[in-house]
């Protein structure tokens, strides 16, 4: 028994050893990649960018000549016509030829170069599509990176308060105990310690959603292996002039990937115009063939004489003018404008978005900033208070109630103080964002 005992002991102590060696570490740039490594939305996107590099292969496959070869091999059976004597021959006989045909277009009003033109721009769009996704994706990991921090540091915060509380309770049960302080003193110390443990559960279980949030971010399995890394950046109060929002916005918009795919969009639909009012434009084209055939009821000439003797080619220019095509042409037209206005519309709305969004964040880093500034005083003034008022609790000279104000204030001060820091740093990272028109991340 005492055997099995100790290879269980040993055996949990192994456990325990080879997971906390098993326990890896995240940063916010691991994160990010992460996510952006198994987004399946980035996914899309890239794939849908591919799609539109195939579709602008193939309208600029329409601007080169067409060719083709070809071999032909038929029998003959009853009455036909002599393909030599253009008479009519009634027997059993075989042909075989080759013939050669080309093709080349040489005006359509400019309706390919129109085509690929659009098609260009709308693979840019694409591209600054996947950007758009792209940064989508960053920034919710990053607010869910901070938002895992700040429940760390809370929880961290939580425990220390619980651990406070037991120590008053130790101390104010061996002052009970001694006949200096009342039941009373005691029992209230105790419901402290009770509402710091239920706090202390909160925070925890707030942890947990925002780890499974984040994990569900990066698209991986939830585990209790993986730590998130502290970040390195430092909370940066300073005052914003108001002619900062106009500055960021029009640094936002040379280089805002949302508001460049709406203008690379609304660009590709004049081209589109073009190129449907290019219908009824004069179609030019030029075209040549070439063949020769071998007939086997021309008795008179073996295979080369009568391929030799049947040569023939053509060159012909072709010229074709729409007078009618059922009057479909105008609903077409009609129908691209409508989608450049709404396209126009789409571009104005991501330009407005932008700029509100601009604002919202000037606003929320401003409010931040001063919530931080404030949360940092009060944090200092309660616990000089806290340490006060402990001094005089275990002298005896002050009651329990007085104590448990003291310490309530100063746990409010230091979770403010935490969600205040988070927050600043949460703004700073999208007001760079929005002046840099990129991430950047340590």
């Amino acid at each position: 028994m005492k055997n099995l005992t100790r290879y269980l002991l040993f055996f949990s102590f192994t456990l325990g050893v080879s997971g906390a060696w098993a326990q890896t570490q995240m940063s916010l740039r691991e994160s990010v990649d992460a996510a952006l490594k198994n987004n399946l939305t980035l996914r899309e996107s890239q794939i849908q960018s591919e799609g539109n590099n195939a579709e602008l292969q193939r309208v600029k496959s329409l601007q080169y000549p067409k060719m083709s070869f070809g071999l032909g091999q038929d029998l003959r059976i009853g009455r036909s016509i002599d393909r030599f004597t253009n008479a009519y021959i009634e027997e059993v006989y075989s042909t075989n030829g080759f013939g050669f045909d080309a093709s080349v277009l040489l005006f359509n009003g400019f309706q390919v170069r129109n085509q690929i033109q659009q098609n260009v721009l709308l693979r840019e769009a694409g591209l600054k599509n996947i950007e758009a996704t792209r940064n989508l994706v960053t920034i919710n990991v990053i607010q869910a990176y901070l938002q895992v921090l700040a429940s760390q540091e809370l929880v961290e915060v939580a425990k220390q308060q619980v651990e406070t509380s037991k120590a008053q309770v130790n101390r104010v049960t061996k002052m009970v105990e001694a006949g200096i302080v009342g039941q009373a003193e005691y029992f209230l110390i105790k419901s402290q310690m009770a509402n710091d443990e239920f706090a202390l559960v909160t925070v925890q279980n707030t942890l947990k959603t925002n780890r499974l949030l984040l994990f569900q971010l990066m698209n991986q399995m939830p585990t209790n292996s993986i730590t998130f890394k502290p970040i390195a950046d430092e909370v940066n109060i300073y005052k914003l002039e108001d002619g900062f929002v106009n500055q960021l916005y029009d640094q936002a918009l040379a280089n805002f990937p949302t508001v460049k795919r709406a203008e690379l969009q609304l660009q590709s639909f004049n081209n589109l115009l073009k190129a449907t009012k290019a219908n009824v434009m004069p179609y030019i084209s030029l075209s040549a063939s070439y063949g020769a055939f071998y007939s086997t009821s021309n008795k008179a000439e073996n295979y080369l004489q009568q391929i030799n003797g049947t040569r023939n080619g053509s060159l012909s220019l072709n010229f074709s003018v729409p007078i009618l095509g059922r009057l479909q042409n105008s609903p077409r037209i009609a129908a691209v404008k409508v989608q450049q206005q709404l396209t126009e519309n789409t571009l104005n709305t991501a330009k407005l978005q932008l700029r509100q969004a601009i604002e919202q964040s000037f606003q929320a880093f401003d409010a931040a900033s001063e919530r931080y500034k404030v949360a940092s005083e009060q944090l200092s003034v309660n616990e000089e208070n806290v340490k006060a008022v402990e001094s005089k609790i275990n002298a005896g000279t002050v009651n329990s109630v007085e104590y448990v104000l003291a310490k309530t204030n100063y746990d409010r001060a230091r979770s403010n103080l935490v969600q205040a820091k988070y927050e600043v740093l949460l703004q700073q990272k999208i007001l760079d964002f929005y002046k840099d028109g990129e991430w950047k991340i340590n």
